[in-house]
Parts: C-alpha cells; sequence; structure tokens
C-alpha cells in the first residue's frame, strides 16, 4: 500500500513543521508534498517533505480547490490513496486497531474517508504555552467534537471538494479514522496566526471571516470553550456519546443532500473529552 500526503501552506511557522513531522513519521518523508503559496518567513525551509513552491497570490478558495483537486489526481497515478489535509489538521487512526495510517488506508472498505472531526484545545489558564520541542500530545489532552473537521481526507479516487474541504461528490463513510484541529491548540499560536489572515489578501473577505476577528475575540473564546465541562469518554464511534454526534451529524446530512454543503457545520460538542493517551502518543 503506497499512500501520499498533501497539504497546502503560507507562513504557518507553527503547523507547517507540526504536519511535516507527523505525516514524514507515519508515511516517510518521500511521501508527503506540501505546497507552499509563497512563504517568506522561513517557515518551509528545511523541512523533512518534498516543498513544492507556487507563486504568491491572493487567497482563493476555488483556486486553491482546484489546485489541490489537480494535485491529488496526479498522486493517485502513482499512489494507491491520498491523504489531503489542512496544514493545521493531523490524522491518527485508532491505535487499538491499526498501526498507523498505512495500515488504516489498506483496510478501508470504501474509496473515499470522511475522518471523524475533533478540536484539540488549549486550556490557557492552566496549561504552558505549547513547545513545539515537545510532542503535542504530551502537552494537550482535551478535544471537543466538530462537524466543520468531520472532512473527507483520504481518497482511493479523484474527487470534486467544496471551498473549505469540508464535503465532496462521494458519500460520507465513516471509519475509526481521526483528524485532530490544531487551530485551538495554543492562544499563543493562534493569536500570531491571526495577526497573519487579517492581512492576509484575499477574493472573498466575507467567506474566511472567522480567521478575521479580533485578538480579543479570539481569547475570549479559548477561555469560553476552556470552560466547558470536561470528561472522561470511550472514544469510540459505535459507543455514545461519540456515537450520539456521528447520528447527529449523519441526520444533518442526510438533510442537506441538495445543498452545497452537505451537513451542518456549526454542530460541535458541548463537552470537553479526554484524547486518550493511545492517540496522544501519535502527535
Amino acid at each position: 500500500m503506497r499512500v501520499a500526503a498533501l497539504t497546502m501552506s503560507y507562513n504557518e511557522p507553527v503547523w507547517a513543521g507540526a504536519w511535516a513531522r507527523h505525516y514524514a513519521g507515519q508515511l516517510g518523508a518521500e511521501h508527503c508534498t506540501m505546497l507552499d503559496h509563497g512563504s517568506d518567513d522561513g517557515s518551509v525551509e528545511g523541512l523533512p517533505v518534498r516543498v513544492r513552491r507556487l507563486a504568491r497570490s491572493a487567497l482563493d478558495e476555488a483556486w486553491r480547490v482546484s489546485v489541490i483537486t489537480e494535485a491529488v489526481r496526479v498522486l493517485l497515478r502513482r499512489y494507491d490513496a491520498v491523504i489531503y489535509t489542512d496544514v493545521d489538521e493531523l490524522l491518527v487512526a485508532d491505535p487499538r486497531h491499526y498501526a498507523g495510517l498505512l495500515e488504516f488506508a489498506a483496510a478501508a472498505r470504501e474509496p473515499v474517508v470522511t475522518a471523524i472531526g475533533l478540536d484539540l484545545h488549549h486550556l490557557p489558564d492552566q496549561e504552558a504555552a505549547l513547545d513545539l520541542a515537545r510532542p503535542i500530545g504530551a502537552q494537550r489532552k482535551w478535544v471537543r467534537f466538530s462537524a466543520a473537521m468531520c472532512k473527507p481526507v483520504l481518497v482511493r479516487r479523484g474527487v470534486e471538494w467544496t471551498p473549505g474541504f469540508h464535503c465532496c461528490n462521494a458519500p460520507m463513510a465513516l471509519d475509526r479514522l481521526y483528524l485532530l484541529h490544531m487551530r485551538y491548540a495554543d492562544l499563543d499560536a493562534g493569536l500570531q496566526r491571526l495577526a497573519r489572515t487579517r492581512k492576509q489578501a484575499v477574493v472573498d473577505p466575507a467567506g474566511l471571516a472567522h480567521q478575521r476577528v479580533s485578538d480579543a475575540e479570539f481569547a475570549a473564546m479559548m477561555r469560553e470553550l476552556a470552560e466547558l465541562p470536561r470528561v472522561e469518554s470511550p472514544l469510540d464511534p459505535v459507543r455514545a456519546p461519540l456515537l450520539g454526534w456521528l447520528n447527529q451529524l449523519r441526520a444533518s446530512r442526510a438533510a442537506r443532500a441538495a445543498e452545497f454543503y452537505k451537513l451542518d457545520l456549526g454542530l460541535a460538542g458541548d463537552t470537553l473529552w479526554r484524547l486518550p493517551a493511545a492517540m496522544r502518543a501519535l502527535i
């Protein structure tokens, strides 16, 4: 089984390195490609993956989807499967069932697999700032279910994604594959990223409003989420409480079959769950 990983990055001093280390460790550095959209901060220098340079332009989500769609089609000429995630998204296969992403991909029954989306949360008043010299999983342990992060990320055939990569022209097939979203994994890193994204030239600013909020709004949201109830729960897609959220996700998908975004992107957990130690060890 040959599996490639692909992402796109622009001035991501925190997550470009984290993405490269994670997928190089899972798949082999030679099978990982980062499309660099004109970084000028040194964030892609010396990474242990292939870096393909793209000329800088205003961010256009439709253009980004088209570039990724074509890149995936090209990779599928040489690979059995391709993983696409944003640069702040790390995939892990349930370690109770799979040795890693390669084993998961080999066992996957569907040609397109949708990950179970989880936001990894920083508790700013209780946890130190993220130290990139240490494993992320040793410093963060609380996650929240996020329908917006339940993305079709592992494909064996070419697909057409919607902007944001939340949906594609394939049925939603969930399995024991988890997407850990890092946007909320560190308050300082989040604020630094916002300072860039607020200034970034974009074709449709309204479509990226969440990337242009004020520092005060972002910090308040982070602290509010950190106050959600924390529970110990089995992270299992066939058992409560995760099963209940996945059933809501499936219901939202069925209700939106004719819509552009075929799921409720606002569906999100009302508690924080402790990420199992075996999964934390993978990031």
